[in-house]
């Protein structure tokens, strides 16, 4: 954040001499919300003014993030939901009968490319399913959770006897779900992840 700070420092003292005050005014806000959203926003007290500004404005119709030109900051995207584990693939519920818009909540995986570092830690929780599904625990990268071994259904929503067979797993949520991009004082594009949640 330090080298951060200093390139958006020096930058905006040279943008902002050539700039109309309107301009330079929301170049600095910009600069404010990256620059606090790529660091501790919550635990620093100077950055509650503009963060909270930015919460603000988000309910108002026509919203647009503000950016930071000297930084080339992209605007604020939004994912809920962390990466599936190496080898799992990211579906929906209901993943046999897609649908416009469905929401990739499950990891899954097919029974046959179930490999370690998954490991399986207990096979009777539980009798099956109506339909035919089971829960398990097994091991995901040093973590124990609970996953559903399913055999794919048909188009009426059957299981189908000779069918694939997956293991299903809730897919994690984000902590930070929002994340910003800006070059840095090296010119590399970075990734800055945050929440908005007020301290």
């Amino acid at each position: 954040m330090t080298m951060l700070k200093h390139f958006l420092v020096s930058a905006a003292a040279v943008a902002g001499a050539a700039a109309l005050p309107s301009q330079s005014q929301a170049s600095e806000w910009g600069c404010q919300v990256l620059l606090c959203l790529s660091g501790d926003w919550q635990g620093t007290p100077s950055c509650h003014p503009p963060i909270y500004k930015l919460i603000a404005a988000m309910e108002a119709p026509g919203f647009n993030w503000p950016t930071c030109p000297q930084a080339n900051s992209s605007a604020a995207k939004f994912e809920k939901y962390e990466d599936c584990p190496l080898g799992w693939q990211a579906v929906g519920a209901n993943s046999d009968r897609p649908g416009m818009g469905q929401e990739r909540n499950i990891c899954r995986i097919s029974s046959d490319r179930l490999t370690l570092p998954v490991v399986l830690k207990n096979s009777g929780l539980g009798g099956r399913d109506g339909d035919g599904s089971r829960q398990v625990q097994i091991e995901i990268e040093g973590k124990v959770v609970t996953a559903t071994i399913q055999t794919s259904g048909n188009d009426k929503g059957h299981s189908l006897a000779n069918g694939p067979t997956y293991y299903t797993i809730a897919r994690p949520m984000r902590g930070e779900p929002w994340f910003i991009e800006y070059d840095d004082a090296n010119g590399m594009r970075q990734k800055s992840w945050f929440n908005l949640n007020m301290p």
